[in-house]
């Protein structure tokens, strides 16, 4: 990506002094595919490729989002992340004694349609989040979650099936 583009997206796309549409377009201009309706709260950060992103029609992005994008990072459509959520595709292997952070690996994440990911999650490299998924704020996602399920912990584990039901909602907040 070019060095404008870069620049762009790290310093002035995140801040508190644009709108969301504004904020969307600027991403969009640095290679970010953002769908429509989509609306990006500040502080959106970048490690890597910004290119790699690509955000469904629908969604909101709270504030601080952490994006590391050496492998590509799919939310699907209508997908909410909350406040502080880190998509990590890239780690290292274990290196030797001198040296434990050895080779640097990606793979990319995945998240379904009508996810809601909650407050300060980290989501790993290789995941897939199954559509209709709920993860508990906090969590941290090393393995795929299955779909219309509600997953919490570190390492975040399924709590239970999620009723599909497309009229059933709630008004209380996962704990």
């Amino acid at each position: 990506m070019g060095g404008l583009k870069q620049l762009i997206a790290t310093t002035i796309a995140p801040s508190s002094l644009w709108s969301p549409r504004v904020r969307v377009r600027l991403l969009r201009f640095c290679g970010v595919t953002v769908g429509t309706g989509t609306r990006i709260r500040p502080g959106i950060r970048f490690i890597e490729r910004v290119d790699l992103l690509s955000i469904g029609d629908g969604c909101f992005i709270n504030v601080e989002l952490l994006v590391g994008s050496n492998s590509p990072v799919v939310l699907g459509d209508r997908v909410s992340l909350g406040p502080r959520v880190q998509l990590v595709p890239t780690t290292h292997e274990i290196g030797p004694a001198s040296a434990r952070a050895g080779a640097s690996v990606s793979a990319p994440i995945t998240i379904g349609d009508g996810t809601w990911i909650g407050a300060g999650t980290i989501v790993l490299g290789g995941v897939t989040i199954g559509s209709g998924c709920i993860v508990a704020a906090g969590s941290v996602v090393t393995a795929d979650c299955e779909p219309d399920s509600l997953y919490g912990g570190t390492p975040a584990r399924r709590i239970r099936a999620l009723d599909v039901a497309p009229e059933a909602s709630s008004t209380q907040g996962v704990r």
